[in-house]
């Protein structure tokens, strides 16, 4: 049984260059000590990013974001702390020092639309962290099964709010956050992410939140079927570099195996006769040993026969190539046309010969 976690992650990324404009932040707090310090920090690193002491109640705190961003707002002496949501832009606080979850903003395009949000989701959150804790300890299977719908009616909430808000404001440096935070509850997957994020722009197209969107969508890409191949260069088993790139016009088969590897010396077979029988029809075989020592590489082409081009920096899982493709796992393969695009995926057996067979024999 696995147990139901929901939480808001604020991760830590790098940021791009800064804008020209800094941040302004005002706050008039009502029984705000003289001297207290009022201290700014990101969100996601607890770096601090600026500090003042107030006088009157009154605080002033500027400094440069390089990215719209999360920031803590607290106060020496003082347990609560709140989160804000800005640019570089102005924002005042107003409020109690002894009610800071109360406290009033104003002035920030980013905060509001931040706001607005919390108000949206708070409710299905608090609600669903409730219903996890439940479900977690609940030992009756019916009572476990009304608490499940339950919670999942709340995701499905949740998920509705979210995508309301997101096309209301395309441009708010919030929707990246906003779909950052829904990502796990979309059934959709990467596919639905990216389709949400393809209408982002202005301010939606920066910050942490959409930095990690990105990265996400390009990875989900990366050796996908349908995909460019990404280029690479490896040495071959005389020490001489070979690229991928080298073998563009042909149809080649990316090969991932090693000498150690049981399953791979046992599928080398089918791909010998493969390559036996396609070789002279615009189609290659490409190795990238997962091996670390050499002559146990070299001595299992020989003993396999395996008389096309292979590759190897005899890293093991540390393989470059492997770690380019993010390789987990051998035997493991792919297909690529003459064009450089991924066709097909871990072919072995029949499937690896059918493919073939319909590709190539006319």
């Amino acid at each position: 049984m696995q147990k139901l976690i929901l939480f808001l992650l604020l991760p830590v990324f790098s940021y791009a260059q800064p804008k020209l404009n800094g941040f302004e932040i005002k706050g008039q707090i009502t029984g705000l000590k003289d001297n207290t310090q009022v201290i700014l920090k990101s969100g996601n690193n607890g770096k601090t990013i600026a500090t003042t002491s107030a006088i009157n109640g009154a605080f002033i705190l500027t400094g440069i974001l390089t990215d719209p961003d999360i920031l803590q707002l607290s106060f020496s002496g003082v347990k609560d702390l709140t989160d804000i949501f800005i640019s570089n832009e102005k924002l005042l606080v107003t409020g109690d020092i002894n009610a800071v979850s109360a406290f009033q903003f104003s002035g920030s395009q980013t905060e509001s639309d931040y706001q607005i949000f919390k108000e949206q989701l708070d409710p299905y959150k608090d609600k669903l962290n409730k219903l996890a804790a439940q479900i977690n300890t609940e030992k009756d299977a019916t009572k476990r099964d009304g608490l499940m719908k339950e919670f999942n009616d709340g995701k499905l909430a949740v998920v509705k709010s979210a995508t309301a808000f997101m096309k209301q404001k395309p441009a708010s440096a919030v929707s990246p956050f906003v779909l950052y935070v829904v990502n796990p509850l979309l059934e959709g997957g990467i596919v639905e992410i990216e389709s949400y994020y393809s209408n982002f722009a202005g301010e939606a197209k920066q910050g942490p939140y959409a930095k990690a969107i990105e990265n996400a969508i390009n990875e989900s890409k990366l050796g996908a079927v349908g995909s460019m191949a990404l280029d690479f260069t490896q040495k071959d088993t005389n020490g001489k570099p070979v690229s991928l790139s080298s073998f563009k016009g042909k149809y080649v088969l990316v090969d991932f195996w090693a000498s150690w590897c049981g399953p791979c010396r046992q599928e080398n077979p089918n791909v010998v006769n493969v390559y036996n029988k396609y070789k002279d029809k615009n189609f290659t075989v490409l190795g990238i040993s997962l091996d670390q020592d050499r002559s146990r590489w070299l001595q299992a082409i020989r003993a396999d026969n395996l008389t096309w081009t292979h590759l190897s920096d005899l890293q093991y899982w540390n393989n470059e190539v492997a770690l380019l493709y993010k390789i987990h796992q051998i035997p493991s393969n792919m297909l690529i046309d003459p064009t450089g695009k991924i066709i097909g995926k871990n072919l072995r057996g029949t499937e690896l010969q059918e493919t073939l067979k319909s590709l190539l024999t006319k």
